[in-house]
């Protein structure tokens, strides 16, 4: 074998070796590749799974809200049903207090000193232990209120703390004075 051939096998050996040696970079860097990709589509599972688990979420999310806002739709037919009721009984409760403070002028006028608090005189006719019906309606105001309400409860507004008002100092006044 000549120099020549002895050149072009020394060339071809180190050539094969960096073959060898590229090869095995390149398994090495493929494995990397293979790994990195399981864990990409791990990861795209994770995230396609925390998608559904949020989709989930938010259905769940708007069905409490539908529930929620049809509850206080609710209450606030309810309180605005409670506020005209109460606007009701505030206009009849002022209607009674001057129909009796009516009364009780009437009875101051023509009333004589001797005799009971509801001798009064009706028309041309003298009325002296019978009570007249605006008075009884105020001697005995709960008979003109509605009844309860059909569930037999209490409603919310009854059991807190009540502030008088004006008018419901003047009518207990006049209440206590006869």
């Amino acid at each position: 074998m000549t120099t020549f051939q002895y050149s072009i096998e020394i060339l071809l050996c180190a050539l094969l070796l960096m073959g060898i040696v590229y090869s095995i970079h390149l398994g090495r860097a493929l494995a990397v590749l293979r790994r990195d990709r399981r864990e990409l589509a791990d990861l795209v599972a994770r995230l396609d799974e925390s998608g559904r688990r949020a989709e989930d979420g938010v259905e769940k999310l708007q069905t409490a809200a539908d529930v929620s806002g049809r509850s206080l739709g609710r209450m606030i037919d309810q309180s605005k049903m409670l506020k005209h009721e109460l606007e009701a009984l505030s206009e009849r409760a002022d209607a009674m207090a001057e129909r009796l403070e009516g009364l009780l002028r009437q009875g101051n006028r023509s009333m004589p000193e001797k005799q009971t608090p509801f001798a009064a005189v009706v028309g041309d006719k003298a009325v002296s232990d019978e009570m007249p019906a605006e008075v009884e309606e105020v001697r005995n105001p709960l008979a003109s209120l509605p009844a309860s309400p059909p569930n037999g409860g209490s409603r919310p507004y009854e059991t807190r703390a009540r502030q008088k008002t004006a008018a419901e100092q003047d009518l207990i006044r006049a209440l206590r004075m006869s």
